[in-house]
């Protein structure tokens, strides 16, 4: 399982891939973005397409990339029951070559803060360099001040009792160190993995977005639209590029 694949799992406990919870993130994502029909959109690490089907169902035109193959085929298989065309891709989001193509990108469940802090800032500059002059980067995080003051850990038993999973998280300086267990009840095997994520401050975020001719529109504390502070779970934020890089 990659460091993306086990973050995405890790969220998905707090809130289930419902067809509902999909309607609401697509629908803030339409909102927040207010794009004309037909608009570019790259849902920059897409996973299997929840949200890229979605979105090329409302009438832009979708490109998806993901690292993960397997992520990608489900997608795929995906919007050919939905009846959309879809651009998926699969590249590591340090090796995306776009310039000025789309009128939007989005990152969503917490797919940023995987590598350096001078990759990340990579990562930054290579979606500015993506997008169009004037086009917008939504971008949901963590938020890690939330993190601080709450118990991160996580234990799921399967229905069956086979097996356990256990996460056990600790944020130190501003970096989330992941730890996972996997016990299969009935041969006793145990599989453990452990993984690090950058968590970013409002301001570090604002700061990388800057750097890279970026400018902060707003900041959401979810996808009811509610305002980011350091009580919300969530850190959602909306930025506009002001500046050719």
């Amino acid at each position: 399982m990659t460091v993306i694949s086990m973050v995405q799992n890790m969220v998905s406990d707090w809130k289930a891939y419902s067809p509902v919870g999909t309607e609401q993130e697509v629908r803030f994502i339409c909102d927040v973005l207010n794009l004309k029909p037909n608009s570019q959109i790259l849902d920059l690490y897409c996973g299997y397409g929840r949200h890229a089907i979605e979105l090329a169902k409302c009438g832009y035109q979708v490109t998806g990339l993901d690292v993960n193959k397997d992520f990608l085929d489900i997608a795929k298989q995906k919007a050919i029951e939905a009846g959309v065309d879809v651009d998926f891709r699969q590249s590591d989001m340090r090796d995306m070559q776009y310039n000025q193509r789309f009128d939007a990108i989005i990152n969503m469940f917490v797919a940023f803060g995987y590598f350096s802090d001078i990759e990340n800032s990579e990562v930054i500059k290579k979606i500015a360099q993506a997008l169009k002059i004037g086009g917008c980067f939504l971008i949901d995080l963590l938020n890690r001040d939330w993190m601080i003051r709450n118990n991160l850990n996580r234990y799921w038993r399967h229905p069956s009792g086979e097996y356990v999973l256990a996460y056990k998280i600790e944020l130190q300086q501003g970096i989330a160190i992941m730890r996972r267990e996997l016990l299969n009840q009935i041969t006793g095997t145990k599989t453990r993995a452990e993984f690090v994520l950058r968590a970013y401050s409002l301001t570090e975020m604002n700061n990388i977005l800057e750097e890279n001719g970026f400018s902060i529109v707003h900041s959401y504390g979810g996808f009811d639209g509610c305002e980011y502070t350091k009580d919300t779970p969530r850190m959602i934020i909306l930025a506009k590029k002001t500046q050719t890089c």
